[in-house]
């Protein structure tokens, strides 16, 4: 694996392409740690996230955040169009339009020939490169978004944006909790708590675990460090809490993870 592209290129295009659906419906699709999202070319659906059903009609676009559930319930001769991506980066963009957890759908997107940006990235290849090449492709896709559905409360998107660039910057701090953060921006915490999940679909403190095991991730692919010092380097002093939540959050012990790599 190429360890300078997991070090350099935070924002990640795992998928994207084209899906027709007549009459066959998608089954459940478990939660991911990743966002996925459709533009709709042609036809409606209705996408049933967290148990709440969307209408999504010819133009529109919904976003499912990180670890929610989805399926369609229903597709009426549909062309769609998705992209799957990960990283600080996305979360950032995504923080800036109007897509939210409680409001996943935005539309109608006027721009000819936006549906081809779907199918730009290179998406299986670890090459530095292409990495580069498939996240300035998502960024250009939320650029769209952003100049046509930007965020209905800026103030409390920048709230959000800098509570997401404060724990990128310290999540190796062991001291980083929720109430660093909240003294930092100067807000109410509870205010904070609701505002953060509203935007993110998770709490703060989920958040700031879910960066540092994405983290811990990479640094596993360097079998010369133990997962001592990986717990250490990103904020966890004791190595059997971080066991422990990265198991919860991966589905493996950091042993299991890295043993399950490719070289």
């Amino acid at each position: 694996m190429n360890d300078n592209a997991i070090n350099h290129v935070d924002l990640q295009c795992l998928s994207c392409g084209c899906n027709l659906i007549r009459n066959d419906l998608k089954p459940n699709i478990a939660a991911q740690s990743t966002y996925k999202l459709f533009y709709i070319y042609r036809g409606s659906c209705v996408v049933n996230i967290e148990g709440v059903s969307h209408k999504v009609d010819t133009d529109c676009s919904v976003l499912v955040f990180p670890f929610q559930k989805y399926f369609f319930e229903q597709a009426d001769d549909l062309k769609y169009y998705w992209l799957e991506f990960t990283g600080f980066q996305g979360s950032a963009l995504v923080s800036q339009t109007a897509f939210n957890y409680a409001e996943p759908v935005v539309g109608r997107m006027n721009k000819d020939g936006f549906e081809f940006l779907f199918e730009y990235p290179e998406c299986g290849t670890d090459e530095t490169y292409d990495r580069y090449r498939n996240a300035a492709v998502v960024l250009l896709i939320f650029s769209f978004y952003l100049e046509h559905f930007p965020g209905k409360n800026q103030l409390e998107n920048d709230y959000v944006y800098d509570a997401r660039v404060y724990i990128e910057e310290h999540f190796s701090d062991p001291g980083l909790n929720v109430n660093t953060v909240v003294n930092y921006l100067k807000l109410n915490r509870s205010y904070f708590y609701r505002l953060f999940k509203t935007e993110t679909g998770i709490s703060p403190v989920d958040y700031i675990n879910r960066r540092r095991i994405s983290r811990a991730e990479s640094l596993l692919t360097n079998r010369r460090m133990s997962i001592k010092d990986v717990a250490y380097s990103v904020g966890y002093t004791d190595q059997m809490y971080f066991s422990r939540v990265f198991k919860r959050l991966s589905g493996k012990t950091p042993t299991e993870y890295r043993n399950s790599i490719s070289y």
